[in-house]
């Protein structure tokens, strides 16, 4: 009774003409971002799929294009990812930085906090380890296909995800959506080393969603550190650094 009762509410907050809570004010800007950003044949990654409500967008922005689908939750997979089989690339897999069995920690009460490492949950939840691939995207995209977006939600991970696809960024420089927050302490790093990586490894920018809608200025490393430190915007945009000339 209780899940029917969500189901509706989540739909009744989509409907609702402001956004209602702070995923689903991420959900509309993303959505935004995309269909500006992404032509009909736009090439697209999502890493940590869930049950595709992202991807549907992408579908929806690029319905020419190619589209890569990460999951490694089986289930999720079957049960949500199955359809869309026809028209995506969809692999049980968990973007990381090597090729590798490794445990991976799957919240029964709660699947969007699954993860590779456990992380720290704001209620009580009730989770298991189960044993998935974890690979690096480079692995999985050719030096000739150029990527135009990338979409990474997996709670914690994303840094190590990001090091396994610095040859698909270089080559590609696409537009990288990505969650970030006090989950990547159970990955042993923190806002500091997420920005240098984004700033110097990859020469890319941070913005917040609504700023790079808006076309204003990157997030300052002290900018960056203060969102990560109060956790009020945990959802960013990376997008290639452009000098002025």
């Amino acid at each position: 009774m209780i899940a029917v009762v969500k189901k509706i509410l989540k739909k009744l907050v989509k409907l609702f003409p402001v956004a209602l809570t702070k995923n689903e004010y991420y959900n509309r800007l993303t959505k935004t971002i995309i269909q500006q950003h992404c032509k009909k044949n736009s090439v697209c990654v999502d890493a940590g799929s869930h049950k595709g409500e992202i991807l549907q967008m992408m579908l929806d922005a690029a319905p020419n294009g190619i589209h890569y689908a990460f999951e490694p939750i089986q289930e999720l997979i079957n049960k949500y990812l199955k359809h869309f089989q026809f028209e995506v690339n969809v692999y049980a897999v968990a973007l990381s930085n090597n090729r590798a069995l490794e445990q991976f920690n799957l919240v029964k009460t709660n699947t969007a906090y699954s993860g590779l490492r456990r992380r720290f949950y704001d209620r009580k939840e009730k989770d298991t380890t189960i044993t998935v691939q974890t690979d690096l995207l480079d692995n999985f995209i050719q030096p000739e296909q150029k990527i135009d977006l990338i979409k990474l939600d997996i709670e914690g991970g994303e840094l190590w995800a990001l090091q396994g696809a610095v040859k698909t960024i270089q080559s590609s420089q696409p537009l990288i959506l990505f969650e970030f927050g006090k989950a990547a302490v159970a990955y042993d790093y923190d806002d500091k080393a997420m920005f240098q990586f984004i700033n110097e490894t990859i020469n890319y920018r941070i913005y917040t969603l609504r700023n790079w809608l808006n076309k204003s200025n990157a997030l300052t490393e002290n900018e960056f550190h203060n969102y990560y430190e109060k956790g009020n915007e945990y959802f960013f945009v990376a997008a290639p650094f452009k000098p002025i000339i």
